[in-house]
């Protein structure tokens, strides 16, 4: 059986299925499990092939590391941006100096 590279770059992020396990093992699989690994496979293709979702992942795994060492939950950056109307040039200016430096 031919190695799939995306089931190896899958694998190499996530431990995969049983059939994607199996599939590396060169483990035989019948017509209807070789049927579903191929929409796993396409799925996985898509995914590793999306920056987005990648970043998402990224920052999942950041956020579960840093929400247990600071004890808490929910969204990582959660409550630490705020939105603020900028109603005046003054402010328009302080807050492109701001950003600036």
């Amino acid at each position: 059986m031919q190695q799939c590279p995306v089931i190896s770059r899958w694998h190499l992020l996530f431990k995969g299925n049983l059939l994607s396990q199996r599939y590396e093992k060169d483990d035989a699989l019948s017509e209807p499990e070789l049927a579903r690994l191929a929409i796993y496979i396409s799925e996985w293709r898509s995914r590793l092939s999306d920056i987005s979702w990648f970043m998402r992942v990224l920052n999942e795994a950041i956020a579960r590391e840093a929400n247990a060492e600071d004890g808490c939950s929910g969204r990582f950056w959660e409550g630490r941006f705020k939105s603020q109307a900028l109603l005046d040039d003054a402010a328009l200016a302080a807050c492109m100096a701001y950003v600036d430096l």
